[in-house]
Formats: structure tokens, C-alpha cells, sequence
């Protein structure tokens, strides 16, 4: 008997989890570890901070799903690892002994880095920064004055910053205060989209035109040294690594980005981690020193791409991390069998490769495979793209083992349960969604038509409320195959129904 000891119930562990769980023997054991009794999808948490994401939109309890799968969950957080020992002590007290120890924590943010920092600016590394940036910024619409979004030196995964800036342009132009605030983005990339790619991709130019098309300034090769309650300290450095230029930039409000370190119980195994705290691993996405412990997503220590004059992380996507999983599964397998490893080198290559080429269609993520949708300039186009994968991955999660049936708590019953107590507000069908033409027979559209007129509902509207419900329903009971299946058709129609190419980054999302 092998067991399998994964630290994360995040979207690097819990795939892992049910891959393993599913190719290995009936006598093997999987358990999760995780310090949140919840599964969340980290890419949405900037929707969250704009107020166009529900918490339960992207968040719920992962237990249920991974025991349905014959996986132990143990809600704790990680006290320490002991890989000498083979073991990992969690802060409930208990130890857990494996045969195989697969890392996938995620990250904190290195917050102390620069003084002031977590107390001057908002995060959405994690949901409940994302909830506490979401108050913060409804304060700020209140009064507002000047913005400054940045990462720190260091910072990887930057896509999501330039996502953000482009949020927040739209939602002030939403709520008609756009020429009231000055947005600037300070990173320390050389130039905007560098993304830690280096190289002169499509970013470059697409990023820049459309920085200058929704008026947002930017301050790149920044060192942010610095932060008041309403100032941001800021030394430009040239291509040489030389202090050019000190800005002092006033805000009312600033979301930034620090660098990454492991989270506590993980940057405490010296032996595993590198100065920040991070997972270093071998081209097979295990440790050097110690060939049973492997590490996925966020939490490895990878090499910059490029060397910059003030350090830019590697980056990173969902895309990515899901591959790098298929192999650290692969990985696993063949070591419990004795058979040779596979090498993370290549594919991740062939990935930086296709990024810096498209890097535009990257830097919101997902990566999904529309590849001729500049995101930079078709912004419409990749935001619903976004809206798809969310769906596609969340599902993949919720999604009921093989053989099981799906469970009798309906999305139908929910609906219901809302219009009777009126948690949920009448809606109207004007100007939103796309048309449908459905015939029903004479007596369920009569019986739709006196709920609707018993609830105070419009007919058209408790319609759609309805059959949105029975398709989450219905999905539910798909099993693996069906699921890539529907993906794959969702995208072909989706590129099907994009309009015609047009200049300009538009996101519609609601927000309050």
C-alpha cells in the first residue's frame, strides 16, 4: 500500500488528488491537507475585489468532493515538514507518515519586503484580500483621487496586474467618475507586458497601445522602496541597473502585487526550500535531496526567464500549472512502479516559448486556446474566454465521480428557494443574454406562466433563472468525458459567436 500526502487543496492539489486517486491501486491511500475547508478559483479573485464576483461564485467546501473520491481531507494547516523522518506535523496535532509527499500549497505574499506594504495597499493573492480590497474600493468610489496599481520587485505572475488595471478603467468609466482619477501602474518590468519573458513579443506593443488608449500611465523598472498610508516611495532604475529617477506618487487607493515566499509550514524544511521559502525541485518536479517529494504550482522555485534590472519573477498560468500536474502524476506513478521519469523541461520551454510569442493573449488569465485573440486589443473577446474557463474548471472539480449519482440538492431548488424567501431580487431580460427558441407545450407553459404570476416573477425572466439551474443540474451529472466534451464545444461556439475584430479593451461585468 502507497500513501499519497498532498499539502493543498487548491487548483494544483486537488486535480493532483483526483488524477492519482484515480490510476492508483484499491489499496492506496490519497490525503489532502489543507489550513482553508474550502476550494477556491484563485485567477477570479481580481473579479472579486470589483465587485463582479460572489465569494460563492468561485468558493466551497472541497471535502465532500475529494471524500465522494475516496480521499481523506484533513482541515489544518501545516505545522512542519520532516523529510528525514517522512513525515508532516499539522498545527490539529496530528503527524501524518507518507510513502510520497506532493507539495502544492500555493504561496503567501512577501509583504514585509517593503515597509508599509500590507498596511497601505490591497492584495488579491488570496479571496479574503480580494473581499477586503472589494470594501476598501467601495469606500474609495466615494471619495476619489488618485490610484497606483504595482507589483513589487520580484513579483511574478503579472498578467493579473495589467487585468486589473484594466478592471478598474472600466468600472470608473461605469460609474462615470473616470476623469476624476488618475490610474498608474508601477512594475518592475523593463518595459509593459515584459511578463518576465524578456524577448519583443506581441506584448510590448499591444499593452502599450493600450495603456494610451484608456489613459493609464506607467513607471516600469521600478523599485517600489516604500509605502506612507497615502504615498507611494519609488526609485526607477535605467537599463543598467542605475537609480534614474525618485517619483513620490499621492494615492487614494493602490492594489499591488508583492513577491512570493512559501507559507509557513513549508519555508521552515530547509532542506526543501530556497531563501524565500519555495519548493526547488530537479527537470521531474521533485526534490533534489529527497526523490519523494515533489512540488506543483505556485509554491516551486522557478528561475527568473530573463535577467532585468530590477528582478521579475517567472511566470506562471492555470495552463501551465495543469500540465506540470499531468506530469507530476506521471512522475509519481512511474516512481511507486519503478519505471523512468518523465521531464518537466521541454514542455514548460515550449510554454515560455508560445507565451513570449503571444504574450498578449496570456496575460489575463486563463491561457485558453483562442490564439488569435489579442487580449490587449479584443478585450471583449478574451474576458468571456475567462468567464468559460472559470466555468470549465469549477465544473471539472464539482463534477461527480464516475458512477456516482449526482446529488438530489438541485441549483433548480436553490432558485426556488431564493424567489420564496426574496433573497433574490426580480431581474429583467433587457439588453442582457442572447435570445433562445424554445417551444413548450401547451400545459408546462401554462404551469410557467402561474409560477411566475404566483412569485412576481416575468414569465421570460423565472424562465431563464430556471433553465440556467436545470444546465448547472445537468452538468453535474456528466463524468469526465462528457465534461471535456462540453468544454471543447463551449470554445467552438464561443469563437463562432465572437464579432468582428475591434480596436479598443472593453469588460462588462456588473459591480456595485
Amino acid at each position: 500500500m502507497t500513501h499519497v500526502v498532498i499539502l493543498g487543496a487548491g487548483i494544483a492539489g486537488v486535480s493532483a488528488a483526483y488524477a492519482l486517486k484515480a490510476k492508483l491501486g484499491p489499496h492506496d491511500e490519497v490525503t489532502v491537507v489543507s489550513d482553508k475547508p474550502y476550494f477556491h478559483f484563485v485567477p477570479s479573485n481580481p473579479w472579486i475585489a470589483m465587485g463582479w464576483r460572489e465569494r460563492s461564485d468561485i468558493a466551497f467546501p472541497i471535502g465532500p468532493y475529494l471524500e465522494s473520491r475516496g480521499i481523506k481531507f484533513i482541515h489544518s494547516a501545516v505545522r512542519r515538514i520532516q523529510p528525514d523522518m517522512i513525515q508532516v506535523d499539522l498545527d490539529n496535532g496530528d503527524t501524518l507518515f507518507y510513502d510520497i509527499l506532493l507539495i502544492a500549497t500555493g504561496v503567501v505574499g512577501q509583504s514585509d519586503a517593503i515597509p508599509g506594504l500590507a498596511e497601505h495597499t490591497q492584495s488579491v493573492i488570496h479571496i479574503d484580500q480580494a473581499d477586503q480590497a472589494l470594501a476598501a474600493y467601495r469606500e474609495f468610489v466615494r471619495r476619489p483621487g488618485p490610484i497606483v496599481i504595482g507589483a513589487a520587485p520580484g513579483a511574478s505572475v503579472l498578467g493579473p496586474l495589467y487585468e486589473y488595471a484594466f478592471l478598474i478603467d472600466a468600472d470608473l468609466k461605469r460609474r462615470n467618475i473616470r476623469e476624476r482619477v488618475s490610474i498608474t501602474l508601477v512594475t518592475p518590468e523593463p518595459w509593459p507586458g515584459h511578463l518576465g519573458l524578456g524577448g519583443e513579443g506581441a506584448s510590448r506593443g499591444a499593452v502599450t497601445a493600450a495603456l494610451v488608449d484608456t489613459k493609464i500611465s506607467a513607471i516600469c523598472n521600478a523599485r517600489t522602496t516604500r509605502i506612507d498610508k497615502d504615498t507611494l516611495h519609488i526609485t526607477e532604475l535605467d537599463a543598467a541597473g542605475n537609480d534614474k529617477q525618485t517619483h513620490t506618487l499621492p494615492f487614494a487607493y493602490s492594489m499591488f502585487w508583492p513577491a512570493f515566499g512559501g507559507v509557513p509550514g513549508v519555508r521552515s524544511a530547509s532542506g526543501l526550500v530556497d531563501a524565500r521559502g519555495l519548493v526547488v525541485v530537479d527537470e521531474y518536479l521533485r526534490n533534489p535531496d529527497y526523490p519523494n517529494v515533489f512540488a506543483l504550482g505556485a509554491c516551486v522555485a522557478q528561475p527568473p526567464v530573463d535577467k532585468t534590472p530590477v528582478p521579475v519573477g517567472a511566470p506562471d498560468s492555470v495552463y501551465s500549472i495543469s500540465k506540470a500536474g499531468e506530469i507530476v502524476v506521471q512522475n509519481i506513478l512511474a516512481l511507486i512502479h519503478d519505471a523512468p521519469l518523465t521531464s518537466h523541461v521541454p514542455q514548460r520551454a515550449k510554454w515560455l516559448n508560445d507565451m513570449g510569442r503571444d504574450g498578449a493573449a496570456y496575460l489575463s488569465e486563463p491561457q485558453v486556446p483562442l490564439r488569435d485573440i489579442n487580449w490587449m486589443r479584443q478585450g471583449r473577446w478574451v474576458h468571456q474566454a475567462k468567464i468559460d474557463f472559470e466555468k470549465y474548471f469549477i465544473n471539472k472539480i464539482r463534477q461527480q465521480p464516475a458512477g456516482q449519482i449526482a446529488s438530489i440538492v438541485s441549483h433548480v431548488a436553490g432558485v426556488m428557494n431564493q424567489v420564496l424567501t426574496g433573497q433574490s431580487r426580480p431581474q429583467t431580460l433587457a439588453g442582457s443574454g442572447k435570445p433562445l427558441e424554445i417551444h413548450l407545450q401547451q400545459d408546462p407553459c401554462l404551469e410557467l406562466r402561474a409560477l411566475a404570476q404566483s412569485v412576481g416573477r416575468e414569465p421570460a425572466v423565472l424562465a431563464a433563472e430556471l433553465l440556467a439551474a436545470a444546465v448547472s443540474d445537468a452538468k453535474s451529472c456528466l463524468g469526465g468525458d462528457e465534461v471535456e466534451a462540453m468544454a471543447l464545444a463551449r470554445r467552438e461556439l464561443l469563437v463562432a459567436d465572437l464579432p468582428e475584430r475591434q480596436p479598443g479593451v472593453e469588460f462588462h461585468g456588473g459591480g456595485t
